[in-house]
């Protein structure tokens, strides 16, 4: 069991790293057209700070953070934690494929000139945007919290 927490931990510290690399990207391709980080309004590129990926790195960030918390725990008292955890997953979740399929709204409703992905980077797929990879990865952390919580559950049962 203490295998999945790893999995979990390291499924959440590489979408963790993956995310503020791609926020890091994005601040500085913001950065070098406008000279600020203030802009807001009137962007080509939008903000990094108003786009979905921005927030999504917050929330993953958080996850590793419990994740590893949850890890220095003793055994006992993992669950009710995890279980706290998968709301926040749930939620994150839903957050990340919402924003993915907004983006391949907008991207296949778009009448011409270039597409844009999520983070405002010009793009000819929206499977190959940061939003995606993001997403699976936020799915692929939910699926290892579900497996932690069922197994835990089936082992206290079993153990009755």
């Amino acid at each position: 069991m203490h295998k999945f927490y790893k999995l979990q931990s390291l499924v959440l510290l590489a979408g963790t790293i993956f995310v503020w690399f791609t926020v890091y990207t994005d601040f500085s391709r913001f950065y070098k057209f406008y000279g600020s980080l203030t802009r807001i309004q009137n962007c080509v590129i939008p903000n990094p700070i108003t786009t979905p990926c921005f927030y999504g790195a917050f929330a993953f960030l958080i996850a590793f953070i419990w994740s590893l918390f949850i890890l220095k725990k003793k055994v006992e008292e993992r669950l009710p934690q995890e279980i706290k955890l998968r709301i926040l997953l749930i939620a994150s979740t839903i957050f990340a494929w919402s924003n993915f399929f907004l983006g391949i709204n907008q991207y296949y409703s778009a009448i011409s000139g270039p597409k844009v992905s999520c983070s405002g980077v010009p793009t000819n797929n929206p499977i190959l945007t940061a939003c995606f990879f993001g997403s699976i990865i936020f799915l692929i952390a939910l699926a290892v919290s579900i497996t932690i919580i069922r197994s835990n559950r089936h082992s206290a049962d079993s153990s009755c």
